[in-house]
């Protein structure tokens, strides 16, 4: 991906890898680390469970267009 939330994501990862350790419960580690991590993983569910519905809708508008133009053109 090349968009500007690479940096930002990355910075998510590694949180939850540091979290994800163990060498601190999550009451012990520092409250950006938690921060990042939860974010991380709260912007990744969002984007999943928005993009599934988006991506169906816009290949259903797509599929009839399509369907329009060429029974414009053979109809």
């Amino acid at each position: 991906m090349a968009n500007g939330n690479d940096f930002f994501m990355k910075m998510c990862r590694e949180a939850a890898e540091e979290l994800a350790q163990g060498k601190k419960g999550w009451r012990e580690t520092d409250t950006n680390t938690l921060f990042l991590a939860c974010f991380g993983m709260l912007a990744n569910n969002l984007m999943h469970n928005l993009a599934r519905p988006l991506w169906f809708f816009a290949g259903s508008v797509f599929s009839g267009i399509v369907g329009y133009f060429l029974m414009q053109i053979l109809g």
